[in-house]
């Protein structure tokens, strides 16, 4: 399968105070791995709508971001992205974007995972499986597993050692895309901004992982509770409507200058509920 390629300059819309930003990381990856499913469907995504009239969303359902801070991008400096596709056995999707920079290597990796998903409803707690044809045969069969078991892992995380940190009141006009649900990259902000302050603000982030279970209505107020060990920060977003983990992030950051790789170790014990969800657009 071939990969789209593409460059940039950094500039303040790329960067944070460490580097290349998470939140652009993702949504960047984002649209390309939308761009992905419209070449393979050969539909743009105002086309994607199901038999009986209703709108098909790609909604992400895992996420993972991974940093190479040995390697430091500044403004100016040029980024080149390549994003290809994993696999597809419908209705699951994956992709894997690329950061590099010229003469110094590997800046960041983003692999993605989506599902088809439809709403019937006006509220964003409920949706439910979808179809699409793909103009290709399933591919991938490795990585779409390695993928769902990381996905697995997370949904699987015991809570209860958890402490609530924070609550949030969701508010459409900043939360909300323009399909009117929590957008994806959104929640990574959420977790960032809540989970401790004061470690991200000093302790650049090596890795995240997000598990997407279920989506929020207007103006709900979401709790995020958090535990951290060392360098590592498991975290759990739940809707105080009906108490749903909604999301839950496992990230490290970067321990004497150097990124660690991410655990695979999560103490499964309590497995949330798999609820069909749409966390994009």
């Amino acid at each position: 399968m071939l990969a789209t390629h593409d460059s940039f300059h950094a500039g303040m819309p790329h960067l944070d105070i460490f580097g290349l930003s998470e939140h652009f990381c993702l949504t960047h990856a984002g649209n390309l791995h939308w761009k992905w499913i419209a070449t393979l469907t050969a539909k743009r995504p105002s086309e994607w709508v199901s038999a009986d009239g209703h709108r098909i969303y790609a909604s992400f359902i895992y996420t993972s971001l991974k940093y190479n801070r040995e390697v430091e991008v500044s403004e100016d400096d040029e980024i080149s992205v390549v994003c290809h596709p994993c696999a597809l056995k419908p209705p699951f999707f994956v992709t894997e974007t690329t950061y590099s920079m010229a003469g110094s290597g590997l800046v960041a990796t983003a692999r993605m995972m989506s599902t088809l998903s439809t709403s019937h409803t006006r509220s964003n707690t409920r949706f439910g499986k979808t179809s699409m044809t793909f103009q290709s045969k399933p591919f991938g069969e490795a990585e779409l597993e390695e993928t769902r078991q990381r996905f697995r892992q997370l949904r699987a995380h015991d809570d209860r050692e958890l402490v609530q940190s924070s609550q949030h009141l969701v508010n459409p006009a900043v939360d909300f895309n323009a399909a009117k649900f929590m957008y994806f990259a959104n929640f990574s902000q959420l977790f960032k901004r809540y989970e401790y302050p004061e470690l991200g603000a000093r302790m650049p982030l090596a890795s995240r992982e997000i598990a997407y279970f279920g989506n929020v209505d207007p103006f709900e107020l979401t709790c995020i509770s958090s535990r951290r060990t060392a360098g590592d920060v498991i975290s759990a977003m739940t809707r105080s409507s009906d108490q749903k983990c909604i999301a839950r992030s496992f990230s490290q950051m970067v321990d004497a200058d150097q990124a660690r790789p991410a655990s695979s170790q999560f103490g499964a014990v309590a497995e949330t509920p798999a609820e069909p969800i749409s966390a994009s657009a």
